[in-house]
């Protein structure tokens, strides 16, 4: 009888111990597990809305992000010259948007880098870093013409090369291009403006559904290998549209690839998605060869020579054109003397993208 009530008393006291600790418990429990996981996907959420409101975010990078002060303040507050990410037309600008507002750096989210990041496994590495001003130099449309790629693959590395996926022997030339020293991109075709341009096969279209795209995506990046990420061939209406882009951003961060905006439309979202899903990013500067002329080539490399020297970097996209081969042959050789390292782009993607660990 006794053991009965002395259970029956013991039994109380825990029911009444467990009430009262009940809603601590609960507390500490949802403070620990749940409101974390919860807060950092409605800060995920959030920031993928705001970097798609170009009205209001515009993400330059420094390391990660970088500070643009509205358009009544033009000075760029920069902290070394190898940072950042700016329209080459007007430091008030970017992406053809003008008077940004400053990007508030509490709510951006940083993640973990990926376990897969393939762009740091394969770029090309040049030694210690200097401080002179950086031009990193991409040839769009190898592989195609094969002498023309060839002729590309002699030019003084380190150049960034992007083939197009559609091209043959695609992975004898890859081979080839890394054996001399260059740096790989895939050239992904993407739908442009005109419909009476042919940008070739297996074009990324806004049209597809999110499948197709992804499937014709995934064709063009498993046609070789030993690249560091991809920039658009043509694609001045995809790279314009938030859901293919996001479609194209998810992928490039899931295989852990850089994404080299080639900015052929004013309105790319290139950016905004690429800050959206943490893909490593960055930016052309200039085309060296719209005019196909030896002197107008030549007067381009000068002008990306004084906006390096100003920003401290530069890209430039050039074509395997017989004028640009010619004055690149000619201007690479002496531009370490002139004060400039020549790099590839990941080596500026690198400066911008501040999870980048040691080799």
């Amino acid at each position: 009888m006794i053991y009965r009530i002395t259970t029956l008393i013991l039994l109380t006291f825990a029911i009444l111990f467990f009430a009262l600790h009940w809603a601590n418990l609960v507390d500490s429990v949802s403070s620990e597990f749940i409101q974390p996981n919860l807060s950092k996907h409605i800060k995920r959420e959030a920031i993928a809305s705001l970097a798609l409101d170009n009205n209001k975010y515009n993400p330059i990078f420094e390391n990660q992000y970088y500070k643009v002060e509205d358009e009544r303040n033009t000075e760029i507050k920069q902290k070394k010259i190898e940072v950042g990410k700016l329209n080459n037309e007007s430091k008030s600008e970017f992406n053809g948007i003008k008077n940004p507002l400053v990007l508030d750096k509490t709510k951006m989210i940083f993640e973990e880098p990926s376990l897969k990041d393939t762009w740091k496994k394969n770029s090309v590495q040049i030694g210690e870093a200097t401080n002179s001003p950086k031009i990193a130099i991409v040839i769009d449309d190898a592989g195609v013409d094969k002498k023309r790629t060839a002729a590309v693959i002699q030019l003084q590395p380190p150049i960034t090369i992007a083939f197009l996926t559609y091209a043959s022997e695609l992975k004898k030339q890859v081979r080839s291009a890394k054996k001399a020293g260059h740096e790989i991109i895939v050239h992904m075709a993407m739908e442009p403006e005109s419909e009476n341009i042919d940008p070739g096969p297996n074009v990324l279209l806004i049209k597809s559904g999110s499948k197709e795209i992804l499937d014709q995506l995934r064709w063009g990046l498993n046609r070789f290998n030993g690249y560091v990420g991809i920039n658009n061939h043509m694609g001045s209406r995809f790279t314009s549209d938030p859901n293919g882009m996001g479609i194209v951003m998810r992928e490039l961060k899931r295989r852990g690839l850089l994404f080299l905006d080639s900015r052929t439309s004013r309105n790319t979202v290139g950016a905004s998605m690429a800050l959206a899903y943490d893909v490593p990013y960055t930016q052309r500067d200039f085309f060296l060869d719209n005019d196909n002329s030896l002197g107008a080539i030549n007067r381009q490399l000068g002008k990306i020579e004084s906006f390096a020297k100003k920003n401290g970097y530069a890209v430039a996209i050039g074509h395997p054109k017989d004028a640009t081969l010619k004055a690149l042959s000619q201007w690479l050789k002496t531009l370490k003397e002139r004060g400039f390292s020549q790099v590839p782009i990941s080596q500026l993607v690198k400066a911008q993208y501040n999870s980048f660990p040691p080799n």
